[in-house]
């Protein structure tokens, strides 16, 4: 009785099993995320841990995931010319002066970016302000004018940008760099930042203008604090946005002492062919800024990005 009554109990319990749903939207959902999620950082992953190794075991077949040998040696080669000199006598380096341009690069994109992210919090804020809260003919059709210059290609502006930076003499310059990528994202700044004035409410200005503050007091005192998130938003975009431009990094800059980062990756790339730990550490080199910017202010980037785009 007792092993017919075990044997009814099992039977029971796979009927059970069996009659249960099987919830193939989920999981073909996080399968598919789980193939997304490698699918984009599994290279950015390799990069990552193939500059810790050298370049006999990031050639070696097939590869591993984890360095036999861990290294820093590709990052200290960089920043160190003694450290390079080793290098080249060991595994018989043929580089020439880019790998020392390297600090450089870093310098001036750094720079650039955060040149640009600054001027585009002051002149954005100054310039949405009144689109947001000003009332004067013609605005919507500025604002749109403003937005359209955006969609001229990238191809058809190189020439004259060239010529307006050369006959002011910001050409091969960090500053004249600078300028060129204000005016491209400027644009976008304004717009969201005057989205974004436009969902704080009047009664807080009001308060401002009762304390006998003007339209300027009442912005910079009242309205900028509040705005915090979206002004956090627009500059980090600004930021990154430069960072990563190569296009006309490469046309506007033709000497060492002015290629930004991207620039410089892409010469390093023709000068040390095989040499996969270098490229990959200079790769990471060139990731982590904007990355540790995006991942510390990522909630605040989303609200205020989010905020800015809802309404208008």
């Amino acid at each position: 009785m007792s092993v017919a009554a075990t044997g009814s109990r099992t039977q029971g319990w796979r009927d059970t099993v069996y009659r249960l749903p099987i919830p193939w939207k989920s999981i073909s959902t996080y399968l598919l995320a789980a193939f997304a999620f490698f699918y984009i950082v599994g290279p950015f992953a390799w990069i990552v841990i193939s500059s810790f190794m050298t370049r006999e075991e990031a050639m070696s077949a097939p590869p591993h995931w984890i360095p036999e040998d861990p290294t820093l040696m590709n990052y200290r080669a960089y920043f160190d010319p003694t450290v390079l000199n080793e290098l080249r006598e060991e595994r018989r380096l043929t580089v020439g002066s880019v790998v020392q341009r390297v600090p450089l690069a870093l310098r001036n994109s750094i720079l650039v970016a955060f040149t640009v992210a600054f001027l585009n919090i002051v002149i954005g804020s100054l310039s949405a302000y009144p689109f947001a809260r000003l009332r004067f003919r013609g605005r919507v059709t500025l604002l749109v004018l403003y937005l359209l210059t955006r969609m001229v290609p990238a191809l058809a502006l190189i020439l004259p940008v060239y010529l307006v930076l050369r006959r002011l003499g910001l050409l091969n310059q960090v500053w004249g760099l600078a300028l060129m990528y204000l005016t491209f994202t400027l644009p976008y700044t304004v717009w969201i930042l005057k989205n974004y004035f436009q969902t704080i409410p009047r009664d807080l200005e009001d308060a401002a203008r009762v304390d006998r503050c003007n339209w300027f007091q009442a912005m910079v005192r009242v309205i900028l604090p509040v705005s915090l998130p979206g002004i956090i938003a627009v500059g980090i975009f600004s930021f990154m946005a430069s960072w990563g431009e190569f296009f006309f990094a490469m046309i506007l800059t033709q000497t060492d002492q002015s290629r930004t980062m991207p620039v410089l990756v892409a010469f390093l790339s023709n000068e040390l062919g095989t040499e996969y730990g270098f490229l990959t550490s200079a790769a990471v080199l060139a990731v982590i800024p904007p990355l540790v910017l995006a991942l510390f202010f990522q909630r605040l980037i989303i609200s205020g990005i989010g905020a800015g785009a809802v309404k208008g």
